[in-house]
């Protein structure tokens, strides 16, 4: 891949297509500070445009092209704080909304099972809300990085600063949000969709427009030069703090790294006191020096002694990153079939104002070993929380809801129906055929013994509890549906193992309420053997959580990341933990280096495949030989 230098080389020559390639490369990065700093989608669009037009036909006087990302930057600064000044009269500032506010009006229904939401419109005001909270500096690095889905090196590029730097900024703005305020942020900053015209109306523009010709370079009078270096000295030492503080100034080039020591007014930061935490608490910042692994980026790190590391050992160094899934989608489910991941329906993600059905039907396959994607057949039923099993080659799409989005007075709303729909697809020929639905309509967990499939607990909206025990078991053989022995805790959202025949239930959300516990969020572990048709209990894991997901290698089941909520908090989870049926004992392994929940994951070739759950469309790979 060329970069910026030869591209420019190649502009300079009259090849706008090398432009084009540039603007793909920056605008999403660009418009995300424009939006920062205006708060309005649309006039950064405007701005967006503004500052490749500018440095298109600038182009010529940049004298180190290696530059380019930092230059651009200081012309969509600028522009910026152009507008601001045309505008000021028309701004509302965010600074005067307290967080309590914030809470009251949001975070209570935004995190709920129920999934009711907020309108879009909202939801993006909300995240401006928690940003303004932050430091320029951090609020900035977050906005790039999330809605402009640039990596830590990527904005050091364009601020002109260390990814060390950019790595801290991150982790310290992650540090003052509660966990589910970050979530939230993105959430929405990521699940923005670009606007698709930009780039062709910049391209449009451009075919119009020649780059302007260097200027001839004029000698400096000695004096002269002297003058204006003490004319800024003045203005320097003039400028006061407020002033400093109030607006980011563009940074300098040659900049290495900033001082990472500051003053945190600890109000701010909301520190809960779980044993679950001490584990479980992510978005922490590790040196630059000290990657976790090369494909992962280092904003995604967590703070780590050499110590620590060392006694985690090889695992530490074991996470990489794969291409991205072509379509951003949650609730979906995966399969392996001769070695390729299949990702199967979900729902998508809102636009702004939007209502109407989320449930995706679409199908995409991942090659591992070219790491690639390719389209294949849609579902025939749109779908979401679909759970998928493989028999015999073909697999098997059990379930799920229908989802959509209607507009009440005070926003919208989530309507979800359940289905018992079962359709069968077959990857040699990619095509799907429709078999018989379940007894019941529900959203399930499912896996595989001896060829059949059992559907195991999950959820049905209509019912007054909505936490199900049935089991069913579906026969592809005969293409008939019989029943097992319920489960012992009605769940849902939990983690389905199979090791030596028999089927390990993990966690969950369930019924009856554990007494400690809020929120149904369940710790406690069922095995069931088909040859008995009986469950039993085995010992619980450290803590309770829904959304996770559990692989099995060489015999253990590894149960990673989820979720769970205590005292109003929503708390993200990074954990491994390992449970060994041999032995009926779980341990602990060296956490993920983020959060992750509502993320599937599969082994290939001894490694886990853990695909979305944060960000919505990525693909991380875990070695897990050598854990301690």
């Amino acid at each position: 891949m060329e970069n910026d230098a030869q591209l420019i080389r190649r502009i300079l020559s009259g090849d706008d297509d090398a432009f084009n390639t540039l603007v793909q490369k920056y605008q999403k990065g660009v418009h995300a500070l424009a939006w920062r700093k205006v708060n309005d989608f649309h006039y950064a669009e405007e701005i967006t445009q503004d500052t490749f037009l500018q440095a298109y036909k600038k182009l010529s006087t940049l004298k180190n092209p290696n530059q380019f990302a930092g230059w651009l930057y200081v012309i969509a600064h600028r522009l910026c704080l152009n507008w601001l000044q045309r505008h000021k009269p028309a701004m509302q500032s965010l600074e005067d909304t307290p967080v309590e506010e914030i809470e009251k009006s949001s975070y209570a229904r935004y995190t709920s099972e129920q999934r009711e939401a907020e309108d879009t419109e909202h939801r993006y005001e909300i995240a401006q809300k928690l940003l303004s909270k932050l430091p320029e500096s951090e609020r900035t690095v977050m906005t790039l990085y999330y809605l402009g889905e640039m990596t830590a090196k990527e904005i050091s590029k364009f601020l002109g600063v260390s990814v060390n730097t950019i790595t801290n900024r991150l982790w310290r703005a992650r540090k003052r949000l509660r966990e589910d305020q970050e979530l939230l942020v993105q959430e929405v900053l990521g699940g923005a969709q670009f606007p698709t015209n930009v780039t062709e109306n910049i391209m449009r523009q451009v075919a119009e427009l020649k780059p302007t010709p260097p200027p001839v370079a004029k000698p400096l009078l000695p004096w002269g030069a002297l003058g204006m270096a003490a004319l800024l000295v003045t203005m320097l030492l003039g400028a006061t703090n407020q002033y400093l503080a109030r607006f980011q100034k563009p940074y300098s080039f040659e900049a290495v790294a900033e001082p990472t020591v500051e003053i945190v007014d600890t109000a701010i930061v909301l520190d809960i006191d779980l044993k679950p935490d001490v584990r479980n608490q992510v978005g922490r910042a590790i040196s630059a020096d000290k990657s976790i692994g090369a494909g992962l980026q280092a904003s995604e790190t967590r703070l780590m002694s050499d110590t620590q590391r060392n006694s985690l050992g090889p695992a530490a160094l074991q996470w990489t990153r794969k291409a991205d899934m072509p379509t951003a989608r949650a609730n979906f489910a995966t399969s392996v079939v001769n070695g390729k991941v299949f990702v199967i329906g979900g729902n998508r993600q809102l636009e702004t104002g939007e209502f109407g059905e989320l449930s995706l039907s679409s199908v995409e396959m991942y090659d591992p070993k070219t790491d690639t994607w390719e389209r294949k057949s849609d579902m025939p039923t749109a779908r979401s929380g679909v759970s998928v099993s493989v028999v015999d080659g073909n697999i098997y799409a059990i379930g799920g809801s229908q989802i959509k989005t209607i507009q009440v007075p005070r926003g919208s709303k989530y309507e979800s129906k359940e289905l018992a729909t079962v359709e069968m697809y077959d990857p040699v020929t990619d095509t799907w055929t429709q078999k018989t639905d379940m007894p019941t309509p529900r959203k399930t967990m499912t896996c595989v013994v001896d060829g059949k499939i059992y559907a195991i607990g999950g959820w049905l909206t209509t019912q007054e509890k909505p936490h199900l025990k049935t089991v069913g078991v579906y026969d592809p053989a005969t293409d008939t549906w019989t029943k097992a022995q319920s489960l012992n805790r009605a769940r849902c959202s939990a983690a389905i193992s199979v090791v030596n025949g028999e089927i390990y239930a993990i966690g969950g959300l369930g019924w009856p309420q554990i007494e400690s516990q809020l929120h149904l969020y369940l710790s406690s572990v069922e095995v069931f053997n088909p040859k008995t048709n009986q469950w039993r209990e085995r010992t619980e894991m450290s803590a309770p959580k829904a959304d996770h997901t559990a692989s099995v290698i060489d015999g253990k089941i590894y149960v990673i990341g989820g979720y769970f909520k205590k005292d109003r908090e929503f708390k993200k989870l990074s954990t491994i933990e390992i449970y060994d049926p041999a032995t009926d004992r779980w341990t602990q392994a060296s956490e993920m280096p983020m959060g992750k929940w509502g993320h599937k994951t599969e082994v290939i070739d001894g490694q886990f495949y853990i695909f979305g759950g944060g960000p919505a469309t990525s693909v991380q790979v875990y070695d897990p030989s050598g854990v301690p």
